[in-house]
């Protein structure tokens, strides 16, 4: 049993970690999910612009290959702004993620009543990267002087008085790959000193932990765990909080096995070292 234990096959590994996923996907239990201070720092965010019927830019930065990580994080802020009448302008940085943004705007806008114009507004693709965020910030009628269904940014209630990205109440980015820490911050928010915010990919969340030392940014939200958060927060459960279940009950596994595994080497190591 000894030798068994100690050398246990692969492959019963990877039927105990299927059974893991499948398992919970079947079934429906609730696992606690405990919101973090960055992610709770967003939301207390929204509620305060909320307060004041203020206006927030959330830039859709990821394509379809994150969309399970990011795209409950969409959804979740935009129903929060919306249940607390905060004006929201949507834009891309990644062509990606102009046709996930637009789903994201249709589902939560029918669910809650938010009126296109009034309460929304979507700018769709824009190139330019750097350079896009810098004009922005100088002239963003200019910049955008229509939105993506071709009306005047002038004459829409949500950006009529949108000068620039200081004008802004909070900027929130959704991002799979470098536009956070290699556009929006460096040639946005240490230009124009607007409050920002992140929701990323798990890979990313460690690169970012220094900009939220510095002050540069004020929470975040990282993988599918902190976007299971913010639905907690804004207590609608999604695919987010479905996936934690599956997730979680893996990463149990794994830590058992790897548990198993020490204590029966140190056993054995210990008893065969007696014996010589």
């Amino acid at each position: 049993m000894k030798e068994f234990l100690l050398n246990i096959d692969r492959r019963i590994i990877f039927v105990f970690v299927a059974l893991g996923v499948i398992i919970p996907a079947l079934t429906s239990f609730n696992l606690p999910i405990k919101p973090t201070p960055n992610v709770q720092s967003i939301y207390d965010t929204i509620e305060e612009v909320g307060e004041k019927n203020g206006t927030i830019l959330i830039s859709f930065d990821y394509g379809p290959g994150s969309m399970p990580e990011v795209q409950p994080m969409a959804l979740s802020v935009l129903r929060h702004c919306f249940k607390r009448n905060v004006k929201v302008v949507g834009m891309c940085l990644w062509p990606q993620g102009v046709g996930l943004a637009q789903q994201a705007f249709d589902t939560t806008s029918k669910e809650l009543g938010a009126e296109y114009g009034n309460d929304y507004v979507f700018l769709g693709f824009k190139t330019g990267f750097h350079s896009l965020v810098i004009n922005m910030g100088h002239d963003f009628h200019g910049t955008f002087p229509q939105d993506l269904p071709g009306n005047n940014t002038t004459e829409l209630p949500v950006t009529q008085n949108i000068k620039g990205l200081a004008d802004f109440d909070y900027v929130l980015c959704l991002a799979a790959g470098n536009t956070p820490d290699g556009i929006w911050i460096p040639f946005g928010q240490e230009r124009y000193k607007f409050k920002f915010g992140l929701g990323c990919t798990a890979v990313m969340a460690p690169d970012q932990f220094p900009y939220l030392q510095s002050g540069q940014m004020n929470g975040m939200m990282g993988g599918l765990a902190g976007a299971a958060e913010y639905e907690t927060l804004v207590q609608a459960s999604g695919t987010a909080t479905e996936g934690m279940r599956p997730q979680s009950v893996v990463h149990l596994i794994i830590i058992i096995f790897i548990i198993l595994g020490n204590v029966m080497y140190f056993l054995y190591g210990r008893q065969k070292g007696g014996a010589q």
